[in-house]
């Protein structure tokens, strides 16, 4: 797999933008599979900025 490097404020805002558009669609009922998208994305974000970049996250 292959890394690469961002910023901490990047990851932030992405993680920020996430947030937004899962609480614009409700996607935590996780009905679609665009709210378990998100709600995967913003898991990975979560974790990366926790310094566990290497979790693996369920598509819930």
């Amino acid at each position: 797999m292959e890394e690469i490097t961002i910023y901490k404020f990047q990851l932030e805002v992405i993680s920020e933008a996430l947030r937004l558009t899962s609480n614009i669609h409700n996607s935590k009922k996780g009905e679609t599979c665009f709210d378990r998208q998100v709600r995967q994305a913003k898991k990975y974000t979560e974790n990366a900025l926790e310094g566990k970049k290497d979790l693996r996250v369920d598509y819930i």
